[in-house]
């Protein structure tokens, strides 16, 4: 990668030797914000206990405000970084070290919880001792994110799981006219498994996938081991996507119908079979413009061969693929994101590999460890998104080039000033 487009500002080494995997790293979108002042070892401090300096009373939160932070785990522990304005602060979860060595995770909020966090975990010297455990905070309307990290420990339940698991993932669903939060969790028994709150009881129970998602009931049939799985809403479409550990690729595209007021599918699910294990899909679309999305596609990587782009995947299905030929010189392919690194309005492709190289179409940035999951966030909140990097021992953030998006800004600026002088010529023309 370019030099002038991003350089590495922060390292946060996980503590204990810990090490992270591909399903080691999950975004948190809410509107709690933080509530610390900066502190002054930032930024190496990490906040282990509650912290005394914080607020408890937030004066008030801006509910449209959608604020992102980062966690990541590391086999026995979780990270947590919080945004901040002109900084961020890091906090160790403080969950219960006995819960053995963490598999994959999640969080989200719901419409009953402000903050759930999922996590899957194996237990004692067996393998087959494997639990979802199940954090739900309900009532953090009024607190800072700091607080509510600390809070959610409180509460906890444990699901046993008789499978190994593997990706979690969640996503809405309608039910009954209403839109609610479920929670997938895919395992090595070739199934997807479906979990959603009970309103009575408050626990989550496990229900039939199949009245939601028919293509993932079909390949849990089929005993089609997941190991990566895409479910992506854009416009009036929903793309659902599944990788197997077996090569095999499937995806089933459905479109809103108004009438029955759910998505429903367009043709049956199309599939194809690649040469090795799927390690991560992206869906994507070629615009970074949050007004119109251009054109549709999906980015495929695996283990053991090239990278592929399926164009235009919500018109031609997997028929247009084209493939990143760069990929398979640096070992193996691990993870995937999409982010719009040069400001250009057209997103670009980032891919991590097991060989240490971060790629960003042909151009690499070299890293000491195999990087296992990318991401992008403004964790600053500085109005420009930090690359974040989790490399198997920890976690780099990588900054913008704040000098090339200042350049990048001006001329929008001045293409609005033109604009803005054309209409008012236009209007004295029209009236005059």
């Amino acid at each position: 990668m370019e030099s002038q487009l991003f350089t590495e500002c922060h390292y946060s080494r996980f503590s204990s030797g810990g090490r992270t995997n591909i399903y080691g790293l999950a975004l948190f979108e809410t509107s709690m914000e933080s509530g610390l002042p900066v502190d002054s070892e930032f930024p190496s401090n990490i906040i282990k206990s509650f912290p005394q300096n914080i607020s408890h009373k937030p004066q008030s939160q801006n509910k449209s405000n959608a604020i992102k932070h980062l966690f990541v785990s590391s086999f026995y522990g979780i990270t947590c970084f919080v945004s901040a304005t002109g900084y961020w602060n890091t906090i160790e979860l403080p969950i219960n070290q006995d819960i053995g060595e963490i598999v994959s995770m999640d969080a989200f909020p719901s419409d009953q919880s402000n903050l759930i966090f999922t996590l899957t975990t194996t237990e004692g010297d067996g393998q087959h001792n494997f639990t979802l455990r199940i954090y739900s905070l309900d009532d953090a309307s009024q607190m800072y994110m700091e607080e509510a990290i600390f809070r959610i420990a409180e509460q906890c339940q444990v699901i046993r799981i008789p499978f190994t698991p593997m990706q979690l993932f969640h996503t809405g669903i309608n039910i009954n006219g209403k839109l609610n939060t479920c929670l997938l969790l895919c395992g090595n028994d070739g199934g997807v498994h479906l979990y959603l709150r009970n309103k009575s009881t408050n626990k989550w129970e496990e229900e039939p996938v199949r009245s939601y998602f028919p293509l993932l009931a079909s390949l849990s049939e089929s005993s089609s081991s997941i190991l990566s799985l895409e479910i992506r809403e854009i416009g009036d479409l929903k793309i659902v996507a599944a990788g197997c550990q077996n090569g095999r690729l499937y995806v089933s595209i459905m479109k809103y119908d108004s009438s029955v007021g759910d998505f429903v599918p367009m043709d049956e699910p199309a599939f194809v079979v690649l040469f090795s294990p799927i390690t991560s899909i992206s869906v994507f679309s070629s615009s970074s413009s949050k007004v119109s999305s251009g054109d549709i596609h999906m980015l495929v990587t695996c283990a053991v061969e090239r990278a592929i782009i399926y164009c235009n995947v919500d018109k031609v299905s997997l028929n247009r693929p084209v493939y990143l030929k760069e990929c398979s010189q640096y070992d193996s392919v691990l993870c995937s994101n999409i982010m719009d690194v040069d400001w250009d309005g057209n997103n670009e492709i980032i891919i991590g590999t097991y060989g240490r190289e971060l790629l960003v179409y042909k151009q690499g940035l070299s890293f000491s460890h195999p990087i296992y999951q990318i991401a992008n966030l403004d964790l600053n909140q500085d109005g420009i998104e930090e690359l974040i990097v989790a490399t198997q021992y920890g976690i780099h953030i990588l900054q913008p080039n704040l000098e090339k998006a200042k350049t990048e800004l001006l001329k929008v600026l001045e293409d609005l000033k033109s604009l803005k002088n054309e209409l008012k010529e236009l209007k004295e023309e029209q009236s005059s």
